[in-house]
């Protein structure tokens, strides 16, 4: 912000951040956070005063003034009256002599605390909350049910949510999947007009199983999204999803329930793309549970269900959902204010832009997914996501038991050894396949148990896979890994990565192996397999395995697309003169990032493109008589 004063002295005032954010804050306590107010400006401005739209919200310091160049830090503390939401604004008057108003957005809550039970079809009495600005709000509710997701009539109770009335839009459902575990439930409530409202939770006993007969509720959040976050579209444009009746107009609350939401955002020149994906508890079609634990590492279905393109000011440019079959489809449904509504429609949980259900879920999007790491790196983030989806196999008896790895029959979760990894591939027919051997036992146990009529990971990219073992092996059992390749003609696999290795324990938690391979090799048709002791694997006395590349690569910057700054890896089997180079797409030389000799070894490189304009470039790797070039885009 600029406050001109004459034409010889002006004032230059920042604030940083932009909004104050306090989050969750318990009845009682008081949390402050710093405002940086700066004057770059050559002239002295004074603060005459700040006011707070809401009471809740204080500072010590009400007026002073900044020298040019310099700045004031002002501590705001949210000291919270009683339970429940605050939203409000900070106004600093700035007097430069001309007067100016400076607004800081401020946000924060406090659960409410409930300790209350519901028997079926009873309403918990109305919770009144006033908002000062409209904006997006989450809920977290924890509660629990005395009910078992594993035991059939009695997996879930069903809990429906209103705004202000039974018969507003903004009602949902929530399926108490957790059973009689306090669990946190985020589920979002779109956006909230400013003034006076209520909330009601009612126990649905006409949506739930006969078996559940009452909820316990613990604690309940109103969590607000302030309007200046980076992220405030990702809440949004968050979807409406309504549940799957295609067996039955209740299968939503025993079968396939959206268990979790998450979003990535990835911007493309000044436009910023939004993608939101699901995990749901089971995958009832596609792809049959043993070829899902042996190509994807899992029996929960993922599936991304609608994507968003928006510009700057936040306007839809285009939106599309995965229809059946994964097709990807234009969205011309309806919206409730700017959320798509969509429908799961098939067995595998693709959806629709028409239809309704019993069920209407709208899960919070909060989780985001990291980038390096395959999308079933929510599910180790959340890992109460194998228990569902354990106890949903159990339900539907798909389980052997007791294990029996020489059988292909899917076994209990928590049997399994989890591998994530990062390949490319080149080929027809690909398979990529496992296998692990357990110190003093001579066998080997295969991911696809030798079967080649059971899926195999056959695509690059991160991905998971699982290896299953007898019930009770620990992670001090695994002697050796084998990593075997196979297609219907020549091929060839890099292996870049094996990321992650784990058991999940008694209670579902990972134990994750300290393994620390990044060695990538090749498997090809001359060359299909590679083997590894765990021990060999694993650290040594606190210090990482030093391996040495058998191969020269160049490998994919990351990020790419990448505003600015990226990192270049490569690899060197042998000690080489180095020459790392940038050229434009005219094929101009735009610098040397390395020219040295350098040992074999991995090597990582960050290049700083501040000054260089956006688009498509090429960097090349000469390493002796070895050549390789790979190319990048810039965009800002």
């Amino acid at each position: 912000m600029v406050l001109t004063v004459n034409q010889t002295a002006f004032a230059q005032v920042f604030l940083f951040p932009e909004f104050l954010n306090f989050d969750e804050v318990i009845f009682g306590q008081s949390v402050s956070q710093s405002l940086v107010i700066k004057n770059q400006g050559d002239t002295a401005i004074v603060v005459g005063d700040i006011n707070f739209s809401h009471s809740y919200f204080q500072v010590s310091d009400t007026s002073f003034s900044i020298d040019p160049n310099d700045s004031q830090i002002v501590v705001v503390i949210f000291s919270p009256q009683e339970q429940g939401v605050a939203d409000g604004t900070m106004s600093i008057f700035v007097n430069t002599p001309s007067d100016t108003i400076l607004e800081v957005e401020l946000t924060g809550w406090t659960p409410i605390d409930l300790n209350v039970e519901l028997v079926r079809n009873e309403f918990l009495m109305p919770i009144s909350f006033n908002v000062q600005n409209s904006r997006e709000f989450l809920l977290h509710l924890r509660v629990s049910s005395g009910t078992n997701w594993a035991i059939p009539e009695s997996e879930s109770a069903v809990l429906t949510i209103y705004i202000d009335s039974t018969y507003s839009f903004q009602n949902q459902d929530i399926v108490l999947f957790k059973g009689d575990e306090l669990f946190v439930y985020k589920v979002s409530l779109g956006i909230i007009d400013s003034g006076s409202h209520t909330i009601e939770v009612y126990f649905n006993g006409d949506k739930s199983p006969p078996g559940a007969q009452f909820v316990f509720l613990d604690e309940l959040s109103l969590v607000p999204i302030a309007l200046k976050s980076r992220d405030y579209d990702v809440f949004r444009f968050s979807p409406v999803l309504y549940g799957r009746d295609l067996v039955s107009e209740d299968e939503s609350v025993h079968t396939d329930v959206p268990l979790l939401m998450w979003h990535e955002v990835d911007t493309v020149e000044s436009a910023k793309w939004i993608e939101y994906s699901m995990i749901w508890s089971n995958e009832d079609g596609g792809t049959n549970s043993i070829s899902l634990m042996s190509r994807w590492g899992r029996t929960t279905d993922i599936e991304w269900i609608y994507k968003v393109k928006i510009d700057p000011g936040g306007n839809v440019l285009e939106e599309y959902f995965q229809g059946p079959g994964h097709s990807t489809s234009y969205f011309q449904g309806n919206r409730i204010n700017d959320h798509p509504v969509l429908k799961t429609v098939t067995i595998n949980n693709m959806v629709s832009d028409e239809g309704v259900s019993n069920y209407k879920f709208f899960l919070s999007p909060e989780r985001s997914k990291q980038e390096i790491h395959s999308r079933e790196i929510l599910m180790d983030d959340d890992p109460w996501t194998y228990e569902i989806m354990a106890l949903e196999m159990i339900a539907e008896g798909k389980y052997e038991s007791p294990a029996d790895p020489f059988s292909s029959a899917v076994s209990d979760a928590r049997n399994y050894l989890y591998l994530e990894f990062n390949t490319q591939m080149a080929g027809n027919g690909i398979r990529l396949t496992f296998a692990a051997k357990l110190k003093n036992d001579p066998f080997w146990y295969y991911s696809d148990h030798g079967l080649s009529s059971i899926g195999a990971v056959n695509a690059g990219g991160w991905r998971r896979s699982t290896i299953e073992l007898w019930e009770g092996t620990t992670l001090d059992d695994l002697d050796s890994l084998q990593i075997l390749g196979s297609a219907s003609g020549s091929f060839s696999i890099t292996f870049e990565e094996l990321s992650k290795v784990f058991l999940l324990d008694e209670d579902f938690a990972l134990l994750e192996s300290p393994l620390q391979l990044d060695e990538t090799f090749i498997l090809n048709e001359s060359n299909s397999s590679i083997r590894f002791a765990f021990d060999e694997l694993t650290s040594v006395g606190g210090e990482d395995v030093a391996y040495a590349p058998k191969i020269f690569l160049l490998s994919q910057n990351y990020p790419n697309p990448f505003n600015s700054i990226t990192n270049i890896q490569y690899q060197l089997s042998a000690a080489s003169e180095v020459l790392l180079t940038i050229y434009n797409i005219r094929g101009q030389e735009v610098l040397r990032l390395v020219e040295s000799d350098q040992p074999a070894g991995y090597h990582q490189i960050t290049w700083n493109a501040a000054n260089v304009a956006s688009g498509m470039y090429f960097y090349r790797l000469r390493a002796g008589n070895f050549v390789q070039t790979r190319k990048m885009i810039l965009l800002r």
